[in-house]
């Protein structure tokens, strides 16, 4: 069950959530790839996640792909997928708790063989990790998250239509806090369908800095935007 309650005294969020958008718009400002775009991305996530480690996050989320990103051109799916498999891998490597890879149904009939490999690899080898949990957003969609979890929490034999519906424990992040602080670069002031459900509370950050160029000090500063925030949780 998805427990939702403010930080300890003293901690400034027990989950952060990061739309980590804009890697084609730095690649193009500067005159190279899109795949240069990507990696510098991935780059850039791996970045994140380790300063989440540092503050003593429960948990950190990355949206890397929608499903409607598959809509884009075949060669440029093609490099993204890839980026983030490699991606995947490292972020296994590295993570000190368990890694979920956030998605729906469309990810089976889109992701390559190499990024199944590398989803199952990511999972697999870090369950019995118990750090900080990393949600990585692949191919995900929030609307199809909730209409999936409201399906199988009305149909789950121990449903008892007097008391909540609970949508939570069917969640893709089931068990973890909801976020506290939601950061989108790219100077996009929208969520895009990441944690539709889970951003309830959420301080919602953007910050009009290229996904690539996000760094310790621009998380500082979303951090302290945050901690100015007066969040009374509707009490």
């Amino acid at each position: 069950m998805t427990i939702s309650m403010p930080p300890a005294p003293g901690v400034p969020a027990r989950h952060i959530a990061f739309i980590a958008d804009g890697n084609r718009r730095w690649a193009a400002a500067r005159g190279v790839s899109t795949a240069s775009g990507f990696r510098h991305g991935a780059l850039a996530v791996r970045q994140a996640l380790d300063h989440c480690r540092e503050l003593g996050l429960e948990a950190a989320s990355v949206f890397l792909m929608s499903s409607r990103n598959f809509l884009r051109s075949i060669e440029e799916i093609a490099v993204l997928v890839g980026v983030i498999a490699e991606l995947l891998h490292d972020v296994a490597d590295e993570s000190t708790g368990p890694v979920r890879v956030l998605h729906n149904g469309a990810l089976r009939g889109h992701a390559t063989p190499q990024l199944l490999e590398a989803i199952e690899y990511a999972e697999a080898t870090t369950v019995q990790r118990d750090g900080m949990a990393v949600c990585l957003g692949v191919g995900y969609d929030g609307h199809d998250e909730i209409r999936r979890a409201a399906h199988q929490a009305a149909t789950c034999p121990e449903y008892d239509p007097a008391v909540k519906l609970p949508i939570e424990r069917y969640l893709t992040t089931a068990g973890l806090p909801d976020p506290d602080l939601i950061i989108r670069t790219s100077g996009e002031r929208r969520l895009s369908g990441f944690l539709l459900w889970q951003s309830c509370d959420a301080t919602l950050h953007f910050d009009d800095r290229w996904w690539p160029d996000y760094d310790r000090s621009a998380l500082a500063e979303a951090l302290a935007v945050h901690t100015s925030q007066r969040r009374t949780f509707g009490r």
